[in-house]
């Protein structure tokens, strides 16, 4: 299962080539080889510029910002950065010298969110540099349309978890702090089992919570109502957003570690399931109270219990919203799109030099 910045960064190319002609480096072994992809980089990179003709660079992550620098200096070439969340705010003190630094001397900062537009200007980078795209989703990637009960038994079979006339709640994500998901399952979750005896809460993510959160589990008897499901396929991802009831984001505030956007959301609203999610840094970029789902103060446990309680009390309403969330996103998250104000800031920057 990809994260959420390798699948918008992998659709934005796969769009833009409909657009222009691109070169594209990829990586796709685990982080303990990337010193080994920079250099693999910086080789390719540089190769590619001496032997084509090249408008624009562009780079998928602001780790990659201090490359960016070096081709521009030598090839005098404009660079593009897209920033995700992590990648400004990571707190290792000469990452916050070093990254900042040269993201403030390439041509443009793409930023997720205005969330994260803003980390960026708090340290110093050109406002006038900075500029807000969100995340693209594929019309049909996570939309199945088919009988829901038909998809809870091929699931119930395949996880071996008794699915079928319950109430799921789906997270999705790693097992970290901010995400919050143990907290939502020590403080929220039992005041929803105690109204909404079918429920269940489903986690899908691996992380460094993993443990605490299986503690908790059976410390608080919730056994056979919380299952950690580690990383899925994505097919398997694909049946459980079109299987599940509603899909929860409770993300709490930790310093340095922010939700640049909360693209979870985008791809279970095209799967037209609804939102619960915390009112938080980036996720109010994709989530629009109201529209395509709803957005509760983080650790606010009556305000998550009643707003998950209303929705599963009435199946006609929560269904009607899923559909408005599918219509919302597509209306303005396509990939397509994305893709085209991308094209459009290139063509910019171009322009500028």
């Amino acid at each position: 299962m990809k994260g959420g910045m390798e699948k918008i960064n992998f659709y934005l190319s796969l769009h833009l080539g409909k657009l222009a002609n691109l070169e594209l480096i990829f990586w796709d072994k685990s982080q303990k080889w990337l010193p080994f992809f920079l250099c693999y980089f910086l080789v390719k990179s540089s190769y590619i510029l001496l032997a084509k003709k090249i408008d624009i660079i562009h780079l998928g992550d602001g780790l990659l910002s201090p490359l960016g620098l070096i081709l521009k200096k030598l090839f005098h070439v404009p660079v593009v950065v897209t920033i995700h969340g992590l990648d400004i705010t990571w707190r290792f003190w000469l990452y916050q010298i070093l990254i900042p630094w040269c993201l403030a001397r390439l041509d443009r900062i793409i930023c997720r969110s205005a969330y994260t537009g803003k980390e960026c200007l708090q340290r110093r980078i050109p406002e006038k540099s900075v500029v807000v795209i969100s995340g693209g989703v594929e019309a049909g990637e996570f939309y199945l349309g088919e009988e829901k009960g038909e998809i809870r038994r091929i699931l119930s079979k395949q996880l071996k978890i008794d699915l079928q006339n319950k109430e799921i709640l789906l997270s999705v994500g790693r097992l970290v702090e901010r995400k919050g998901f143990h907290w939502f399952a020590g403080k929220v979750f039992p005041e929803v089992l105690e109204r909404r005896k079918n429920s269940i809460y489903l986690i899908v993510g691996e992380g460094q919570l993993r443990s605490r959160i299986q503690r908790d589990i059976e410390k608080n008897g919730l056994v056979g109502k919380i299952f950690l499901l580690a990383e899925v396929k994505d097919q398997t991802l694909k049946m459980l957003y079109n299987a599940s009831d509603l899909l929860i984001m409770p993300n709490i505030p930790v310093k340095g570690d922010i939700e640049g956007l909360g693209f979870v959301a985008l791809e279970a609203n095209s799967a037209a399931l609804p939102v619960v999610a915390s009112r938080l840094e980036g996720i109010t970029a994709a989530v629009e109270d109201g529209k395509n789902g709803f957005l509760i103060e983080p650790y606010d446990i009556q305000g998550f219990t009643n707003v998950i309680i209303t929705l599963l009390e009435d199946d006609r309403v929560k269904e009607k919203i899923g559909r408005g969330a599918r219509k919302y996103v597509l209306e303005n998250y396509s990939c397509e799109k994305i893709a085209g104000k991308y094209y459009q800031e290139f063509k910019n920057v171009v322009r500028e030099k």
